[in-house]
C-alpha cells in the first residue's frame, strides 16, 4: 500500500504546501505594512487581507513572539479609517452607543433588562452616567452590553443607522466585524485597561468620536 503513492508526489505536495505558507506570509506582512504606514491607502483592500488571514495572522505573530492583538488593533484602526465620515454624517438620534457593562463601579445599583441591557441608574460612581446624560440631550441611544449576543440583538431590534463601541480589542473588533457586514457603519475606542471588571477607557476619546460630525 505505501508504494501507490510515488515519493515525488509528496514532495511536490510539500513544495506547493511551502509555497502557499510563503505567499500567506507575505499577504499578512503586505496587510500590515499597509495598515501602519499606508493607513488611508486602499484600507479596504487591507482590511480584506486582514479578515482573510484573520487567524493565520495571530498564530504567525504569536510564533515570532508577537503579541497577537496587533492584528485586532490593526483591523480597528482600518475599520474607523473606513466608517468614520459614514459615522459622522449620521443624524445624533439615529447612533447606538454600546458600552461595556465591565466600565461599572463594583457598587453599581443598576439592573439588568433582557431587551435594554443595564438600566444605568446615574448613581455617579463611574463616568457611565455623564456620557449616558451626554447621550440623552443629544438623543443618542446608549446600551450598555451585558455581552455580546445582547449587541447583535440591539442592532437587529433598534436599527441604528451608524453606531460606536468601547471595547478590549479582539472583543471590539469582532462587535465591528458583524455590525458593519449588517450595512450599518461603526467606529469604535479601545479600552485603556482591560479586564471583566473595574475596567478603563480615554473618556476624552469617547466624546470625540462619539460626536463626531463629518
Amino acid at each position: 500500500m505505501n508504494g501507490l503513492i510515488p515519493a515525488s508526489v509528496y514532495v511536490i505536495v510539500g513544495e506547493i504546501f511551502i509555497v502557499l505558507v510563503i505567499l500567506a506570509a507575505a499577504l499578512i506582512l503586505t496587510a500590515v505594512s499597509l495598515a501602519i504606514y499606508k493607513r488611508d491607502m486602499f484600507p479596504r483592500f487591507t482590511l480584506f487581507v486582514l479578515n482573510l488571514f484573520y487567524q493565520p495572522s495571530k498564530l504567525f505573530l504569536g510564533y515570532f513572539h508577537i503579541n497577537p492583538i496587533i492584528v485586532d488593533e490593526i483591523g480597528i484602526a482600518l475599520l474607523n479609517s473606513i466608517y468614520k465620515d459614514a459615522y459622522g454624517n449620521t443624524p445624533m438620534d439615529k447612533r447606538l452607543l454600546f458600552l461595556p457593562q465591565c466600565l461599572r463601579n463594583l457598587e453599581c445599583p443598576a439592573k439588568t433588562s433582557p431587551q435594554e441591557g443595564i438600566i444605568c441608574k446615574e448613581c455617579g460612581r463611574c463616568e457611565i452616567a455623564e456620557i449616558k446624560r451626554m447621550c440623552d440631550e443629544h438623543g443618542i441611544n446608549i446600551c450598555i452590553a451585558p455581552g455580546g449576543e445582547f449587541v447583535k440583538r440591539a442592532v437587529r431590534d433598534k436599527k441604528p443607522m451608524a453606531a460606536m463601541g468601547v471595547a478590549c480589542q479582539h472583543d471590539l473588533y469582532e462587535t465591528m466585524r458583524y455590525v458593519t457586514s449588517k450595512g450599518v457603519p461603526m467606529i469604535g475606542v479601545v479600552l485603556l485597561k482591560t479586564g471583566c471588571v473595574m475596567t478603563e477607557v480615554n473618556w476624552g476619546d469617547v466624546r470625540e468620536m462619539l460626536f463626531y460630525s463629518g
